[in-house]
């Protein structure tokens, strides 16, 4: 004779077993779209980041402002300087002679 409790648990293992591989595939197909989701995502922050980034590249190098303008100012500031040391050393020159 059949051991009909043998049958129903082996039946019930067998129904759990499907539906663990059914749930898993399922799992595994939200996993993968929530991953390329984020990929985009991050694809975009980083785009954004680096557009930001050359923003301030550009800002910083402007002859106007940033260091170029500091650029500007210092070579002004040494042809002044330089101009200022050559008539002093003239003075100093005159008055020596």
């Amino acid at each position: 004779m059949m051991d009909w409790t043998a049958i129903a648990s082996g039946s019930g293992v067998l129904v759990v077993a499907v539906g663990l591989v059914f749930t898993w595939r399922r799992n595994g197909r939200e996993q993968k779209t929530r991953d390329e989701n984020e990929a985009i995502k991050q694809a975009l922050r980083d785009r954004e980041t680096e557009r930001s980034y050359q923003a301030i590249v550009r800002e910083l190098h402007h002859s106007d402002h940033g260091l170029g303008a500091i650029e500007k100012k210092l070579v002004s500031f040494e042809l002044n300087t330089t101009d200022r040391l050559g008539r002093h050393d003239e003075r100093i020159t005159n008055l020596e002679g």
